[in-house]
């Protein structure tokens, strides 16, 4: 009897081993040992607004069934955290928001999701288009955390970091600051939750408007090359059917084909 039940002990912990290592070759289990970190965007990322980021997340991991703990910091905070875990990946980014383009072979990225520009927001109308060089670097605003204005010039460092893209309107519209640089869609989408589409005019920053590539980011290895495989895969499946336009609306941008779009840091 005890040689029996030992018999048929054996057999299941023999067939529960064989299930284990089955499933540990699903895409769901590929990615279980990294953490996802994510930049809380109030108009395109929080994890709960089924819109923007958050909802192309949510198809994207319902189609690839790829399993990754995700949790989302403001900016700096998120940078950092990445940087600390060696078995994570950060998004929305690229390479050089992070500042690790001099290491890029210890990093993997995925093909671009969309494009982000910079973009230089008044609430009066110039002749010809505003420019920088029209303000005085103390009486422009920018988003606190964002590195992207941190190229455009030795006064960068004068401007003025704001909390929130709403803040940034309110004190434009209440002559605190003359002029602000934001991110498009960001600004766009801040202006549209206040019903208030055209209350500024915005002009690209010379000589073109900025554009910037919007990836995951990982750090190299087995399981974020398989991680960033499977995505890639499935990003380019949303972009051929429409998906992502759909998602990301009407003033959302991505990359054309044979496009060189620049990589300057976003985030810092």
């Amino acid at each position: 009897m005890i040689c029996r039940r030992e018999r048929r002990w054996c057999r299941l912990s023999l067939l529960v081993l064989g299930l284990a290592c089955l499933l540990g070759k699903t895409p769901a289990n590929a990615s279980d040992s990294l953490t996802l970190y994510m930049y809380y965007l109030p108009h395109r990322l929080t994890e709960d607004s089924g819109r923007q980021y958050d909802r192309f997340l949510e198809v994207l991991f319902d189609r690839t069934g790829l399993a990754i703990e995700r949790k989302s910091a403001p900016l700096l905070r998120a940078s950092n955290l990445f940087r600390q875990d060696q078995q994570s990946c950060i998004f929305p980014s690229n390479i050089r928001a992070l500042k690790l383009d001099t290491v890029a072979s210890r990093f993997g990225t995925s093909d671009t999701v969309d494009i982000v520009s910079l973009r230089l927001y008044t609430a009066k109308r110039q002749a010809t288009g505003a420019a920088l060089a029209d303000f005085r670097p103390e009486r422009v605003g920018y988003i606190r955390g964002s590195g992207a204005v941190h190229f455009l010039g030795e006064n960068s460092d004068q401007y003025v970091p704001i909390a929130s893209e709403e803040q940034l309107i309110r004190m434009l519209e209440l002559d605190r600051i003359d002029a602000f640089l934001g991110h498009h869609p960001d600004t766009a989408l801040a202006l549209e939750d206040l019903d208030r589409p055209d209350a500024l005019h915005v002009s690209p920053v010379a000589p073109d408007t900025l554009r910037f590539p919007i990836t995951f980011v990982c750090h190299d290895s087995a399981v974020s090359r398989a991680f960033l495989k499977t995505v890639n895969s499935e990003i380019a499946r949303m972009h051929a059917s429409g998906v992502t336009r759909d998602i990301f609306g009407k003033h959302a941008e991505f990359e054309q084909p044979d496009e060189h779009t620049e990589e300057v840091p976003l985030t810092e």
